[in-house]
């Protein structure tokens, strides 16, 4: 794993997507859970609410992740990243949780998504990488002063070159505490900070993705290292998910370039407006293209009038190539094909002279290319219309209105 070991508050958040608003990543958390033996239908999730808070504060979007298995694989899949949250203390989970848990972080380390470890769940991550889960600590006293650790009880002392190194701040660094298991010996994990005592306090998961445990509490948010460890890991979700976001898109978007081949076209590149208007606009979740006449290597593919010096094929190529530089404007306006939930309109104008009537033929070029690059999602409504005269003389010119998915 390689962790940047600076924090840029929001970045991730704010590049994860081309949409005005931030892309707030969505973070699973483990709970622990509450049942009475008189009462075995009562039994209850519970995760503190500062779990949830620290995660809501640093940008994410926190929920509890039930122990069901028969689902793991999907939830890690809407996940942008996870967190393993602690248990009460010198109390070993029960075997469901322990289980459940041991299966989440090997999805979660095959898939690469940003891991969390906290106490308890710091110390489960280490044993799935090879560490030994400890039950006795040297100084127990230290690592448990109270019962709720909301005041600083220990030093730590931060290895040099670790993640935590440029968290710290000026000073000594000085943690809460609430704890009587530990995480011992060594595995595929580089420690990041030690108790005065030796108890590991801190690793760096050597991973795939971004796996960081912590064995104090960072979520009461104490000092600004708690809160740099929190911001940090869901910026790392954040950037997981514009990387799943972006991949998704290109997928789509090589599809249709792969038929587009297959027809022996291909698509141009978005051309700026040539005058005071912008290519595509989203209201919602409609796009609508501004007209787009057909430029095929940036030139114009030929200027006249259908029922004078274009014949009906020459102006359905016409339409095609109109409808490709459509298509290249709503590429960028949806932020790839994948987020093209299907299409409303498409107007098709002809240049033509008094006495032709095929118009509608003329843009079936733009209607049958659009069925066979979305086979599943083409159906449209339309109209085409005969003018006199087109921008820079062209034949045909077309417009397209379309319907994509929420914003990321």
């Amino acid at each position: 794993m390689t962790i940047e070991t600076t924090v840029a508050v929001g970045n991730a958040r704010r590049h994860a997507t081309q949409s005005h608003e931030p892309r707030w990543p969505v973070i699973l958390m483990t709970p622990d859970v509450s049942e009475a033996p008189d009462a075995p239908t009562e039994k209850e999730y519970v995760v503190r609410a500062n779990y949830a808070d620290a995660i809501a504060e640093a940008g994410g979007i926190p929920l509890i992740l039930p122990y069901n298995t028969a689902n793991l694989v999907s939830a890690v899949a809407l996940a942008d990243g996870i967190v393993l949250t602690g248990a009460r203390p010198g109390t070993e989970v029960t075997g469901v949780r322990r289980q459940f848990e041991i299966q989440l972080v090997e999805q979660a380390l095959k898939t690469g998504k940003p891991l969390l470890g906290i106490c308890h769940g710091m110390q489960l991550i280490g044993e799935c990488l090879g560490g030994k889960f400890q039950t006795e600590l040297p100084a127990a006293a230290s690592h448990i002063p109270r019962d709720i650790p909301d005041v600083l009880a220990h030093e730590i002392i931060v290895e040099p070159g670790s993640v935590l190194i440029d968290w710290v701040g000026k000073g000594p660094a000085r943690v809460n505490s609430l704890h009587r298991h530990a995480l011992a010996g060594y595995g595929r994990f580089r420690i990041a900070a030690r108790a005065p005592d030796g108890t590991i306090e801190a690793f760096e998961g050597e991973t795939d993705g971004f796996c960081l445990g912590i064995q104090w509490h960072p979520e009461y948010r104490l000092t600004e290292l708690d809160r740099n460890i929190m911001r940090a890991f869901v910026d790392r979700s954040a950037e997981a998910a514009a990387r799943k976001a972006r991949d998704a898109s290109s997928a789509g978007s090589n599809r249709i370039r792969e038929r587009l081949a297959q027809l022996e076209l291909a698509l141009p590149e978005a051309s700026s407006p040539p005058g005071a208007f912008s290519g595509a606009v989203r209201t919602g979740n409609i796009i609508t293209v501004s007209g787009q006449v057909p430029l095929k290597d940036g030139a114009v593919l030929r200027t006249g009038h259908l029922g004078a010096d274009v014949s009906i094929e020459e102006g359905r190529d016409c339409a095609r190539w109109a409808l490709l530089n459509a298509l290249a404007q709503l590429e960028r306006a949806a932020g790839g094909f994948d987020n093209i939930l299907g299409f409303v309109r498409l107007a098709g104008y002809v240049a033509a002279d008094a006495a032709f009537e095929r118009h509608g033929a003329v843009v079936d070029g733009a209607s049958e290319l659009l069925r066979e690059l979305f086979p599943d999602r083409w159906a449209h409504a339309r109209i085409a219309i005969g003018i006199t005269s087109l921008p820079r003389g062209v034949p045909v010119e077309v417009e397209l209105t379309a319907v994509v998915g929420d914003e990321a």
